[in-house]
């Protein structure tokens, strides 16, 4: 079994500025050339950081919302909504990734991108502490700020639907799948990058066949890939999906061989939302 001393290999959470403004550069990679095209000397703000003091949690937490490009013209319609824990490392890949793929390609729908800043992703993400992560073991109580208090919030304030996606790195994986495992009603489709699901002798990996036993029409997305690192307990997670998953229940697994733990983040993403929406239409409909 893999060990590690850190859970922390994925980069610092960043410092998300009160508009969180992006250049005109980054926005023509990422798309948004197709309505800002002619003006190339402002910057323009994209998202929202909104803080606000979390009684489950009992501290101020933030998040950053990037809702669709002019969502307001567009009053009946709603959204799905992905959460992203991690954002400093993967908001703007999903940012990217999104727009390119529903604006440009029409692969998949505009969606409602929230990242949730973690003051201890450890304390947040771990289901228990360990020797090597005594702050572990919050992730009961963080599940449940996401889900009784984040979800109300961002339904309340955004034209979101009930379609849910949550993308985890690392720690941040093991959490999502914990999420399925312990609320399988809160998110839809699960992208889980370098999930560390090694973690408390791959409790999550253990629980598994009887989750899916006990649900047998559950019907989930799951995406999980793994870097050139280390194991991360993944090979017997797929193990258990291939033997257990029900029919409903999709799933999927790559094993970036060439990429390390923090650069296997972009093409994850991608790999995971074009198998989530493998038979979307426009319509949202199956092909």
């Amino acid at each position: 079994m893999a060990t590690f001393k850190k859970l922390t290999q994925v980069p610092e959470e960043m410092k998300v500025n009160i508009k969180l403004k992006i250049s005109t550069f980054l926005i023509i990679l990422t798309q948004f050339s197709i309505c800002y095209g002619q003006q190339r000397k402002s910057d323009f703000v994209i998202g929202d950081k909104i803080s606000f003091e979390s009684k489950v949690l009992n501290e101020r937490k933030t998040i950053v919302v990037i809702p669709p490009y002019n969502y307001k013209d567009r009053p009946g319609e709603k959204f799905p909504v992905v959460y992203v824990l991690d954002p400093g490392n993967n908001l703007f890949a999903t940012f990217g990734i999104v727009n390119y793929y529903s604006d440009m390609l029409k692969i998949m729908p505009r969606m409602i991108i929230v990242g949730i800043v973690s003051n201890d992703r450890e304390k947040d993400y771990l289901p228990s502490a360990s020797k090597e992560q005594p702050t572990g073991g919050g992730a009961d109580k963080f599940l449940q700020f996401i889900s009784s208090e984040l979800v109300a919030l961002i339904d309340s304030t955004y034209p979101a639907n009930s379609e849910r996606c949550i993308i985890g790195h690392s720690a941040g994986g093991l959490f999502a799948i914990y999420a399925l495992e312990n609320q399988p009603d809160l998110f839809n489709s699960f992208i889980c990058i370098d999930p560390s699901l090694w973690y408390d002798e791959q409790s999550c990996v253990r629980r598994m066949p009887d989750f899916l036993a006990n649900n047998k029409d559950l019907k989930k997305s799951v995406f999980i890939s793994l870097s050139n690192e280390k194991e991360m307990g993944v090979f017997p997670f797929v193990e258990v999906l291939e033997k257990y998953a029900p029919d409903g229940f999709k799933w999927d697994y790559v094993h970036y061989k060439n990429e390390t733990h923090n650069s296997l983040g972009f093409k994850s993403i991608c790999a995971g939302f074009e198998m989530i929406y493998k038979d979307w239409d426009l319509q949202g409909n199956a092909k």
